[in-house]
């Protein structure tokens, strides 16, 4: 703990200065920071519900899902926080809120996202169309965009599917009697790690 090697009057002087701060105004304000059950949960159903948006392409689901998804991840923060501090006193509340695995975890330095590598695409037996890229170390899932206009114009590209896997990844959604260009980009939460090549997908 922070002040255990603190002497008698640094200690004194410390909590002298806490206990002068510490009003009951501060205590209803800092309350007032934390997310409540009720409104947590809201957030929650409705980033869960904003995901299938996601895996459509559709821009203005996606955005409102990477707001909603902002927003869970500022709370699980203070949620989290908050159950580190109070453990000092009571150990269980991690567990009791789900969370004692993430206490577990030490903070480790991230490395820059880069781009993927070996990015093709194939068809299994059944005609189906799939991607895959080699492993990316850091890497917690990959986004496959296309575009059936042209490349150049970033507006004509859209989401075409997500995965957490590098491996045979699905590929659905597609117009197939146009040319049609892929892409592929590693993700880490909100990070997105540089584009892959191009891959170009002749009409049928």
């Amino acid at each position: 703990m922070p002040f255990n090697n603190a002497n008698d009057p640094e200690m004194i002087a410390k909590s002298a200065a806490v206990a002068e701060a510490f009003t009951p105004q501060r205590y209803a304000y800092l309350l007032s920071l934390l997310p409540t059950p009720e409104g947590f949960t809201e957030l929650h159903n409705r980033f869960e519900a904003g995901y299938p948006g996601v895996l459509k392409g559709d821009a203005e689901k996606v955005e409102a899902f990477e707001a909603d998804r902002q927003a869970v991840i500022a709370d699980l923060s203070l949620i989290l926080g908050l159950a580190k501090v109070v453990a000092v006193k009571d150990p269980t509340v991690p567990e009791s809120l789900g969370l004692s695995r993430f206490m577990e975890k030490t903070a480790a330095v991230q490395t820059p996202l880069t781009a993927c590598r070996d990015f093709k695409i194939f068809f299994d037996p059944k005609g189906q169309l799939f991607a895959s890229v080699s492993r990316l170390p850091g890497a917690k899932g990959y986004q496959l965009w296309g575009c059936d206009g042209d490349p150049s114009v970033e507006a004509n590209w859209r989401l075409v599917t997500s995965s957490t896997s590098c491996k045979a990844i699905l590929i659905t959604g597609l117009n197939r009697s146009k040319f049609n260009v892929l892409r592929i980009r590693a993700m880490r939460g909100r990070e997105a790690g540089p584009w892959s090549n191009w891959i170009s997908l002749e009409p049928i």
